[in-house]
């Protein structure tokens, strides 16, 4: 049978009727319904479901990590003045040592870097020696971390533009500035 045939034949009553839609007699069924409970019922799941990732997504979530704070527990107490002469004093040992021609300039911002981090690892027990500037910046540490960056072109620049003797100035006022 052609399509057109089929379709005719399938409104006309008796032919081809599909059960429980169109009867021999020519009336048409009307479609089951379903008890509107069943409705409540899928609702409800839904919800049910809905609750269910939340929960999970609000008791699997991560608190936000707390701002560093150095660990100065472990510090014996020294008082902050002689923490402070300590490293004005190795910081003045690096500027003669430079001037005696035992430290080229590199090595000298390098080890004035270096002591400016030991100073905030004794004094406030920030673990400077281990952190990047990226690091020290993200700790917000700005004293210590704008020092750093200062000196960190002439630690590593292949063409030296600062001065020693500026770089220790600059150390210096840190360590005495320092809280």
């Amino acid at each position: 049978m052609p399509a057109a045939e089929l379709a005719v034949a399938a409104l006309t009553p008796g032919t081809l009727s599909a059960p429980g839609i169109l009867s021999a007699s020519g009336t048409l069924f009307p479609p089951v319904t379903y008890s509107p409970w069943w409705t409540v019922l899928a609702i409800g799941i839904l919800l049910l479901i809905a609750t269910f990732v939340v929960v999970v997504l609000v008791m699997t979530r991560t608190p936000p990590p707390e701002p560093h704070t150095g660990d100065a527990s472990w510090i014996p107490d020294i008082r902050p003045e002689e923490v402070r002469e300590k490293y004005l004093a190795l910081i003045a040992d690096v500027d003669d040592a430079h001037r005696r021609g035992e430290l080229d300039a590199r090595e000298a911002h390098q080890r004035l870097s270096m002591l400016l981090r030991f100073f905030a690892y004794e004094s406030r027990g920030i673990r400077a020696p281990q952190m990047t500037l990226a690091d020290l910046r993200e700790a917000r540490v700005t004293p210590l971390s704008e020092a750093v960056a200062r000196l960190y072109p002439d630690s590593f620049a292949e063409v030296l533009t600062g001065s020693v003797t500026e770089a220790t100035a600059m150390a210096k006022r840190v360590v005495h500035t320092w809280n």
